[in-house]
């Protein structure tokens, strides 16, 4: 990995977006890195996908104002492609134009202040990507007739339908833990034993992210969903604090769990389920769900997208047959309906913040987004971070030396005295990570050369915050 690009005492001491204390992930002139992997082939098919599926919509509207409709629909397939083009040719990162959401300021302000000549292949992986993401939806967001369309939606939604079988087992299996947890609750080993199932769940439930596996099949999803379900995957957990994160949750009685969500569909269940079984068991007593105000990264979840599925879960049959046995879809339906009770009582809630779709990453939290930071997220006694986009906004993506502490890497926010436990429950999908023991990671270089961004391997890793002892 690189060496620290200024040999002070303190590399963390003057940390900026454009002045980080090893060096940002950026495509490679020779092609010979993920990034530019990423940036030349993986994001361009998404967006390609994104124009196609566009298309086949607006050609196939007849809804109110028509004629009106389409026109602007064919206009802003003009602009995305104009933006696809753009990519491929290496032009400058341009300024956002307003959407009326009410952050656009703040994105060019950042890119003026931070990337003034920034082009697409000479920005750092995570500017170009999220910019990127935010780019597509102010085409959309500018419109009259297409601001609300989710233009990922029908991704994500088909992608649910196609692992009902999956929902079913887990949900059962997860039903009768959570009863089993409730019966016997002053049994610490059994509760631990069912605490690392359902975090190892959540975690391993991040592998289906259609962000990074844009052309992911059926059969493929139902493989990644079987080895999630039997434990298969946990030896790939190349670090792992489970058991310091256990010492924190059995210490909260209906304390407050905050999860910063990442993809919908399956991943979301296995996130849901969690909660289930945190509040069923008396961990906590109300979860926040930190969701995704627009569409963002193909499948990361908008209140929408939460609402659908306990709403599915409630009435499995509005999805035609999905191949679950009646005894299944009673389980799902009792599951549902106790969520949607939960929802209506406050005892979980759903919050759509703008910084998590902003430019800046997490440890800028406690300066620029004080009511979050500490109006909410220090309110908590546990806030769990989804997936390889929070977790790179959590670390920042720089070419970190493998064993850099995770604790050193989030800064304010594992520092701040008023910090919670920070959760990070991550598969790799990017060639940059911390807190990996060398010797570990000299072993998977040799047998997988790609196993930082294969999504094969995770991390489960913990900033105790104020819970230090």
């Amino acid at each position: 990995m690189a060496t620290a690009a200024d040999s002070s005492a303190d590399p963390f001491a003057d940390f900026a977006p454009n002045k980080t204390p090893y060096k940002p992930l950026v495509a490679a002139a020779d092609g010979s890195n993920f990034t530019y992997e990423s940036l030349h082939n993986r994001v361009p098919h998404i967006l390609t996908d994104v124009i196609n599926d566009f298309y086949h919509t607006v050609a196939d509207y007849s809804g109110p104002e028509a004629e009106a409709t389409v026109a602007e629909g064919k206009a802003l397939i003009g602009e995305l492609s104009k933006l696809k083009h753009e990519m491929a040719t290496d032009k400058p990162l341009t300024p956002l134009e307003d959407d009326g959401r009410g952050d656009i300021d703040t994105w060019n302000e950042w890119l003026a202040k931070f990337f003034p000549k920034a082009t697409w292949y000479s920005a750092p992986f995570l500017t170009w990507e999220t910019y990127l993401y935010r780019r597509i939806a102010t085409v959309f967001g500018r419109s009259k007739h297409w601001a609300q369309f989710d233009f990922f939606a029908q991704k994500k939604e088909s992608t649910f339908r196609a692992s009902m079988v999956a929902v079913a087992k887990l949900c059962s299996r997860v039903d009768v833990l959570t009863k089993e947890s409730i019966a016997d609750k002053e049994n610490e080993t059994k509760m631990h034993l069912a605490f690392i199932e359902m975090l190892h769940s959540s975690l391993w439930g991040n592998q289906t992210d259609l962000s990074m596996f844009p052309g992911l099949s059926n059969e493929k999803l139902e493989e990644m969903q079987a080895r999630i379900s039997s434990g298969e995957n946990n030896s790939k957990i190349v670090s792992n604090d489970t058991d310091r994160i256990w010492d924190i949750v059995k210490q909260i009685q209906q304390g407050r769990i905050d999860i910063v969500l990442d993809n919908s569909g399956f991943e979301l269940l296995q996130d849901v389920l969690l909660a289930h079984w945190l509040v069923s068991a008396g961990y906590a007593g109300k979860v926040v769900f930190h969701t995704k105000r627009i569409p963002w990264y193909v499948s990361d979840v908008t209140n929408t997208d939460f609402h659908w599925l306990v709403y599915v879960a409630q009435d499995p049959e509005i999805i035609g047959d999905s191949g679950m046995s009646d005894q299944d879809k009673d389980t799902l339906k009792r599951l549902g309906k106790t969520w949607a009770g939960f929802l209506a009582a406050g005892t979980w809630e759903l919050k759509d913040a703008l910084y998590w779709t902003g430019p800046y990453t997490f440890r800028f939290l406690p300066t620029l987004d004080k009511d979050l930071w500490g109006n909410e997220l220090t309110k908590s006694d546990v806030v769990i971070f989804k997936g390889d986009l929070n977790y790179r906004k959590l670390i920042y993506e720089l070419e970190w030396p493998v064993t850099t502490p995770f604790v050193d890497a989030i800064g304010p926010i594992a520092t701040d005295p008023r910090a919670p436990a920070i959760v990070a429950l991550r598969t790799s999908k990017c060639d940059t990570i911390t807190g990996v023991d060398q010797e570990r990671a000299d072993e998977l270089f040799k047998v997988q050369k790609n196993w930082m961004y294969s999504g094969q391997y995770g991390v489960i890793q913990l900033s105790p915050g104020r819970w230090k002892k």
